[in-house]
């Protein structure tokens, strides 16, 4: 799964994301899950950009949110306070859905290597 600081530097040209994300499209193993496609799209600048980012991050494999996982983030969140680790629930979500699906996570974001302390996710992190 690849996520959100991922596609904005793709969208933003960055060669290291361009490259890793590419390989992925082009094998079609890219995939994403509904709050990294909110979190991408709503960065958009304007409602043509936002329409086009939003269908093109949909066309691809959306990963399904388990039927716990709002209970699964609030567990993970309370687990890492107890360690002083402060996360965002997006991203415990977006970790626990990578999880549960069997996906390794693909991510710019150093913050997934403290979630990755209770929620077990294959971290792909450059």
């Amino acid at each position: 799964m690849v996520d959100s600081s991922v596609w904005i530097d793709f969208f933003r040209g960055g060669k290291v994301a361009v490259a890793r994300v590419d390989r992925l499209l082009v094998d079609d193993r890219a995939a994403v899950c509904g709050p990294v496609v909110a979190e991408v799209a709503s960065g958009a600048t304007t409602i043509g950009a936002f329409g086009l980012v939003r269908g093109r991050l949909f066309s691809l494999t959306v990963l399904a949110d388990p039927p716990d996982l709002w209970a699964r983030v609030g567990d993970a969140r309370f687990s890492l306070a107890r360690q002083g680790v402060q996360a965002h629930l997006v991203d415990i979500a977006i970790a626990v859905i990578a999880n549960v699906s069997g996906h390794a996570l693909l991510t710019r974001d150093r913050d997934f290597t403290g979630i990755a302390r209770v929620v077990p996710v294959d971290l792909d992190v450059f």
